[in-house]
């Protein structure tokens, strides 16, 4: 396949060790190594690296997701895409058009970042494609700022520039916890934007906070989800790029995505880990067992609801 997606050819671990044959699969694993505006701790190009060599060494097995492995689940891996590590605008184009074409053969992408900007151009490419799917973000913080440090393209703005150039019919919060005034302002009074705080999930647990996610999101038929992993308390991921606590444990958002995650997950990102300020690697190992642990759930959704009859 030649075009825009063969700006990636850097290949290295593969996502869970899984070598399949392209052909026979449905969701492409694409690193976006960018960390170009991060503000605080920076690395994140590493953690594609970093979350696929987690992946080879935790078992296949989901948690709630047990119908399946994650070898059977239809995973290939297609590399990274070469990125420019100081501009921010260009890798969202580049990202833009290597997820674009793998959509539009009807594939999942599901990018590894890097810092939180490249949802922007993964969206994006998925617009391209004609995909418009409803966005559900797990996250600490909202991103809605006009501008951060003089940028507009960038990690702390990327929600408000993908209300401004992508227009979701819905985005979901889950998790937030750190903003400011106007990004409270924003989210509280603009049609379509709806917030689940950490505080919420704390007050009403995370099965019923994941049943208002999911009511809030009935009526999408195509659902993005994009899950920053600072929305995890630093005590469970440390090695993030803004870590804030108070955040949620690992069962409450395993929890959540199996009350949200279904057939309709058009594509899936996960963002921010920072390698080089993780004890252990325990961000990696989580990263990783996070995003199989969607993957599973989506793709058995997927399949029972294949079987059932018409």
């Amino acid at each position: 396949m030649a075009g825009l997606i063969d700006l990636y050819r850097v290949r290295g671990p593969l996502f869970a060790g899984i070598d399949s044959r392209r052909e026979r699969t449905r969701y492409s694993v694409v690193g976006a190594p960018l960390d170009a505006t991060a503000s605080y701790r920076k690395g994140q190009r590493w953690a594609p690296r970093s979350i696929r060599e987690a992946s080879e060494n935790i078992e296949s097995n989901g948690y709630y997701a047990r119908e399946l492995t994650i070898e059977e689940a239809g995973v290939y891996d297609e590399g990274d895409i070469a990125l420019p590590h100081g501009d921010a605008s260009e890798a969202v184009r580049r990202i833009a058009g290597v997820v674009g074409e793998i959509a539009s053969e009807g594939r999942v992408p599901v990018v590894l970042g890097g810092e939180h900007t490249v949802t922007l151009g993964s969206l994006e490419g998925l617009a391209r494609a004609g995909v418009r799917p409803c966005v559900l973000v797990l996250d600490a913080h909202l991103d809605l700022r006009s501008e951060y440090m003089g940028e507009e393209v960038s990690h702390a703005t990327v929600m408000r520039r993908v209300l401004e150039r992508v227009h979701p019919e819905m985005l979901v919060y889950i998790g937030p916890r750190a903003y400011d005034r106007e990004e409270v302002s924003i989210a509280s009074s603009r049609s379509g934007v709806e917030v689940i705080y950490a505080w919420e999930v704390e007050r009403v647990g995370p099965v019923n906070a994941g049943s208002r996610a999911r009511n809030l999101l009935g009526d999408c038929s195509e659902v993005y989800i994009s899950i920053d992993m600072d929305v995890y308390d630093p005590a469970y991921a440390p090695g993030v790029g803004t870590p804030e606590p108070p955040g949620l444990r690992s069962r409450e958002v395993f929890r959540i995505l199996m009350e949200i995650v279904d057939h309709r997950v058009v594509g899936i990102d996960l963002v921010e880990v920072t390698p080089h300020y993780d004890c252990g690697s325990v961000t990696s190992v989580l990263a990783a067992k996070t995003l199989q642990e969607v993957i599973l759930l989506a793709e058995s959704s997927r399949r029972s609801r294949s079987r059932r009859p018409s």
